[in-house]
């Protein structure tokens, strides 16, 4: 798991909407994080595209536990190596 929680740094590191996103879900209490979930569920239902499957898996991933303040501590430990 820390293996993609470190891609999706890097990637968010080089993104700055990709941030922005990681960011919001990191500052949402559980309640949103839930309402969210459902939200992203239901948008990608019947999505079959490659890059759509990857954006939802993206969202699964940041919407698990603390995987979203996590990256951010990635991103730290990423800027302080570099």
């Amino acid at each position: 798991m820390t293996d993609v929680l470190l891609q999706i740094a890097k990637a968010c590191a080089q993104d700055e909407s990709l941030l922005a996103v990681v960011k919001h879900v990191a500052s949402m209490n559980q309640e949103e994080k839930e309402s969210f979930r459902v939200k992203v569920k239901v948008y990608f239902l019947n999505k079959t595209d490659e890059v759509d499957l990857q954006a939802y898996e993206f969202f699964r991933l940041i919407l698990e536990s603390d995987n979203a303040a996590q990256v951010l501590k990635l991103i730290e430990e990423v800027h302080r190596v570099s």
